[in-house]
């Protein structure tokens, strides 16, 4: 490849520098030592939060999502609950083509389930971990203890069920919310840490329950699917067996599995109850605070987007633009969490994901000027553009990205040579563009939600998937609107081995900075299509 002349990085932004992320690594692994990493059981965890209830010390709790203190880390055994809205691609495009009309439409109907989902969570005793796009992940902890391992996929079947006929139930009288639904269910051992603040927790559990759940939830049938283990335990202990569930209805399955506590009437009064709540929700008009009926109302936003705080953008000052979205997964992180709980390495394997993960955001906001969406168990997502105060500029944001996709590679290497137990794990990554809605919807004041959600941002995740430890991805529409360099490299597949930064600035031109000190050598043109692994979401 001819390097070409040299010229500054576009953007205006910082760009990578090797010796700034080094910097970065050593000042995180500083602020995250492993010694500061406290590991305790979920029993324990719940103990001493009953005490300090009692005593009158502990912070105010969400209902429904667990509340970790930083630098903690919980083992917990759980039930994994991953909720699949299956139509949602198809509410984001209004005859083939997104347009203002469909994203007002699908940030509703996600809206509309969010609420739904966060009504049944709390009816069920169960512990929302996550909303992204249309899935929706939450947790039974309790009651505690192996033996009761059944009971937990009990209230698991029963929440499914509910959250299903619930779902039903709101597509009758609101169309546009309708959506087929499939639920996947796994049991087993995971680790709860948080790496947000207060006013912006991301709570998530990260072990193989999780990933598992999140696999059984992707499919083309709607249902309620168990793992292997889901299934045993569910079919072996206390729980009655209702059969395949695929063979009797939802009411079967409430009734059969719902216990009420309070609720004498039974689950009629329990879905009735449900539903009233989320129409309540659906119906208010206050659009000044979370928690009310969104009013969608969209504007452009000029570049950078790292200057976007998602508190300042409710549905009725919602983000709607180009961008390029980006999904960055670690490989084989689910095993190498399965293998800390075994050997007793949990606070070194999350110390490491906290500096993994802070570096990968700090390559997005600080380096290209780009804005973190969120994390999602072991994955970061996050949004760029460049542009002007009227539109983006297209061709330039394609180039920043291939940039990011490089860079957060490199700096990923950087962090396996600097942490101890990475050399087993990689990264994969995967981008592409569109227009693409941003804002915060209104879910309990500051348990709202952030939310970028398009074909755009769908895309670069399935391209994500596509990819092992050592590639990174382009989507169709980015791959059409690169430069001729950008589509010679990535080859028709659309998918590059081992991508580091100074091979980016390569690819585009740039005579990469001398004091990268890394390897320049030449991408590796991809793979045939069909040896390409097909991945999973992780956590």
């Amino acid at each position: 490849m001819r390097c070409g002349r040299r010229r500054k990085t576009q953007g205006g932004g910082m760009a990578w520098n090797k010796e700034r992320a080094i910097k970065r690594i050593e000042n995180f692994i500083k602020d995250v030592p492993e010694g500061s990493i406290a590991v305790e059981q979920f029993s324990q965890y719940a103990l001493r939060r009953k005490m300090e209830k009692a005593a009158g010390i502990l912070q105010e709790e969400r209902a429904g999502q667990i509340v970790i203190p930083r630098n903690r880390a919980i083992q917990t055994h759980g039930v994994h609950v991953y909720a699949n809205l299956m139509d949602f691609n198809s509410v984001l495009e209004e005859i083939g083509i997104e347009t203002v009309a469909s994203h007002r439409r699908a940030l509703e109907f996600l809206n509309a389930h969010y609420s739904a989902c966060d009504v049944l969570t709390e009816e069920f005793g169960l512990q929302r971990v996550d909303f992204h796009g249309p899935r929706l992940h939450a947790v039974v902890l309790a009651p505690e203890g192996i033996e009761n391992e059944a009971e937990r996929i009990r209230i698991a079947i029963a929440f499914s069920a509910a959250f299903r006929e619930l779902v039903a139930e709101l597509s009758q009288k609101h169309p546009e919310f309708e959506t087929r639904v499939r639920i996947g269910i796994d049991s087993g051992p995971a680790v709860a840490i948080n790496d947000g603040t207060r006013s912006d927790a991301e709570p998530l559990f990260i072990g193989s329950p999780a990933n598992k759940a999140a696999k059984l939830a992707e499919g083309d049938d709607p249902g309620i699917y168990f793992s292997d283990r889901a299934e045993s335990a569910r079919a072996g202990g206390s729980l009655l067996n209702v059969g395949p569930l695929s063979s009797i209805t939802e009411a079967e399955v409430l009734a059969k599995h719902y216990r009420p506590s309070e609720d004498k009437e039974g689950t009629g009064t329990l879905l009735r109850d449900a539903y009233d709540q989320v129409e309540a929700r659906l119906i208010k008009s206050d659009n000044k605070t979370f928690g009310s009926e969104p009013s969608f109302s969209f504007h452009y936003k000029e570049p950078p987007l790292s200057t976007i705080k998602f508190k300042d953008h409710p549905p009725s000052n919602a983000i709607r633009m180009e961008l390029c979205s980006i999904f960055a997964d670690i490989d084989g992180f689910t095993a190498y969490i399965d293998a800390a709980i075994i050997s007793g390495t949990v606070a070194q394997a999350v110390a490491n994901l906290f500096v993994i993960r802070r570096e990968l955001a700090a390559v997005l906001q600080e380096d290209f000027r780009g804005r973190k969406v969120r994390y999602i168990g072991d994955c970061l997502h996050g949004v760029l553009a460049e542009g002007d105060a009227r539109q983006t500029d297209t061709k330039k944001t394609i180039n920043q990205s291939v940039l990011t996709l490089g860079a957060l590679r490199s700096s990923f290497e950087l962090c396996q040579s600097k942490l101890a137990g990475l050399q087993d794990l990689g990264i994969a990554i995967g981008t592409d563009v569109g227009e693409t809605p941003i804002c915060r919807v209104g879910l309990r004041g500051e348990a709202s939600v952030r939310i970028a959600a398009s074909r755009a941002t769908c895309h670069s995740e399935n391209e994500q998937r596509r990819c092992d430890g050592s590639q990174s991805a382009i989507g169709q529409k980015a791959y059409a609107e690169a430069s001729v360099a950008v589509r010679r490299q990535f080859g028709g597949n659309r998918i590059i081995d081992n991508l580091d930064y100074p091979s980016a600035q390569m690819m585009l031109g740039f005579v990469p900075d001398a004091e990268q000190n890394l390897a320049l050598a030449e991408p590796n043109r991809s793979h045939g299509e069909s040896s390409l692994p097909q991945r999973s979401y992780s956590r």
